[in-house]
């Protein structure tokens, strides 16, 4: 059975559009309040309908602020890098001016790029939206099941990925953690077992993360 926080989706175009809503709504009262709204964008496919239709959407653009949870140490434009496709759908020719989007230089390397992000998140405070999708293993951002990442620290890095490649540059737990909302995307039915397994209680990486509220976005074919 479902817990409260999530919503079932038919189809992942249903989801997109609930998605991206409710980013747009909490958007307008972020910038309302404080004259800003950060949020942090997670890659992978289950989100990239969601940024396209952010991209056609009206908003203060201005005011967003984008970082991303994690990012894998390639080259610049490397297709296998998160900020390749976010870039492509979306932010290349969108509104948000360049200076406001915040993404890992991963391609400086797992220690000096871990660092340089680190240098960046020290001052923001709290995120107001944090996009979590899961792999086939309940990881999430480059967060892995049975790894161990130090939490003292906002960025750290993941020399041993089970995943292609095996460098990458991730926010920690505790970093995603302070966010005002921590939305999770689930799509793909190669994600049963593991909702089935998070369902049941056990600690995975996608359950590690909740900030101040949490919602989940799952398609039907996922459960």
């Amino acid at each position: 059975m479902l817990k409260d926080n999530w919503s079932l989706f038919k189809d992942v175009d249903e989801l997109s559009r609930e998605l991206a809503c409710d980013i747009l709504v909490i958007a307008k009262e972020s910038i309302e309040l404080n004259n800003t709204f950060k949020i942090v964008l997670a890659g992978g496919m289950s989100i990239i309908n969601t940024y396209k239709i952010l991209g056609s959407s009206e908003s203060d653009w201005s005011k967003w602020h984008i970082y991303i949870g994690d990012e894998r140490c390639l080259p610049l434009k490397d297709k296998d890098r998160n900020d390749h496709l976010i870039n492509e759908v979306w932010l290349n020719n969108g509104k948000i001016p360049k200076q406001n989007i915040h993404f890992v230089h991963a391609e400086l390397g797992v220690d000096n790029g871990a660092l340089h992000y680190q240098g960046i998140l020290n001052s923001i405070g709290d995120f107001d939206v944090v996009l979590l999708s899961m792999g086939e293993d309940g990881h999430t951002a480059s967060l892995f099941p049975n790894h161990l990442y130090d939490e003292n620290k906002s960025v750290v890095v993941e020399c041993n990925s089970p995943k292609y490649p095996k460098d990458r540059i991730s926010m920690s737990y505790s970093r995603l953690n302070q966010s005002k909302n921590v939305f999770k995307v689930i799509n793909g039915s190669s994600k049963q077992d593991a909702v089935k397994t998070w369902l049941k209680g056990k600690i995975l990486p996608i359950n590690k993360i909740s900030g101040q509220f949490e919602k989940v976005f799952i398609c039907e074919k996922s459960v």
